[in-house]
């Protein structure tokens, strides 16, 4: 056998090593399941870039890592080693250090080992995400922060909302610094401009530009306001951790003070919409509740297609 032979076979068998998919997990459900336009009875291997369609019943993933999720019924989505890709229906994030469900180029992580995250695609085209337990944290395409949702709260996003940045919520003063905490998307945002010592204690709805300077804890961004607009006055908005907190590096949180307003707001009832990272943010009325196991059915024999 000569070289030149030697090195077609070298080729041919390093290209079907790079043509084999990568096994990433498996897929179970009760009911009718599909994985890769294939017909599946109860389970089947996922491997990375698989397409993952359910009818009738709600599919469990148990993915390399220990990463669970579980994907409703109705639903679609492509799965790969560290996210899932959510076209159609609902996902539920349950486990998985690093993992991330997207959808309309959101990016919904997990931010403790507590977090549970549920991620839903509306008709009308909006993104609903809500926390089961702990906080779970919405970025944009930039990994850009635009929404912290807390425990039993939900909120709807918008990708490719037009114009400047809009938040609302009590401006705090850390030194010589002034932070707000968006009461829709809870992202705390750092605040550049003039005379902000006017609007300290205040609840207010401002407009402005995100700036590229990054951030100090306990802010997500940094914002250029360039207009202002009071609430309410008399607020004893005030950072729930100590300075020793803050210097750390750890992200405090604001605490409305006496103000009814601000209280009903912070826990996100009646907060008014903000436009954070080119994403439009506000409270979802809907129940956060968690994906169930149907009844068990027979799967159909066709896809039909």
């Amino acid at each position: 056998m000569n070289l030149a032979w030697i090195a077609v076979l070298i080729a041919t068998g390093a290209g079907n090593l790079l043509a084999t998919p990568r096994y990433i997990g498996m897929v179970t459900s009760d009911g009718g399941l599909w994985v890769d336009s294939a017909g599946v009875a109860s389970h089947a291997t996922l491997f990375e870039g698989s397409v993952i369609e359910t009818e009738d019943a709600m599919a469990k993933l148990q993915l390399a890592g220990g990463v669970r999720v579980l994907l409703d019924e109705t639903s679609r989505a492509h799965v790969f080693q560290d996210h899932l890709l959510l076209e159609k229906g609902r996902a539920q994030l349950d486990h998985g250090a690093g993992f991330r469900i997207e959808a309309r180029t959101l990016r919904v992580t997990r931010a403790t080992a507590e977090s549970r995250a549920m991620v839903s695609l509306r008709n009308s085209g909006a993104v609903e995400v809500g926390a089961l337990s702990g906080e779970v944290q919405v970025r944009n395409g930039l990994d850009v922060m635009v929404a912290r949702v807390t425990p039993a709260r939900a909120v709807e996003l918008r990708p490719g909302a037009d114009g400047a940045s809009l938040v609302t919520g009590c401006v705090s003063k850390l030194g010589k610094r002034f932070v707000l905490e968006d009461e829709a998307s809870g992202v705390a945002v750092e605040l550049r401009g003039e005379k902000l010592d006017n609007y300290a204690g205040k609840r207010i709805q401002l407009t402005g530009q995100a700036v590229s300077s990054r951030a100090i804890a306990p802010a997500d961004q940094v914002i250029q306001a360039s207009e202002f607009r009071v609430l309410a006055t008399g607020s004893s908005a005030t950072l729930a951790a100590s300075t020793g907190t803050a210097a750390t590096g750890s992200r405090a949180r604001m605490a409305p003070g006496g103000s009814g307003a601000a209280s009903t707001a912070s826990a996100g009832m009646g907060a008014s919409p903000a436009v954070l990272g080119g994403v439009g943010v506000a409270p979802s009325t809907a129940a956060v509740t968690h994906i169930s196991r149907a009844k068990k059915r027979k799967p159909r024999i066709s896809h039909g297609r």
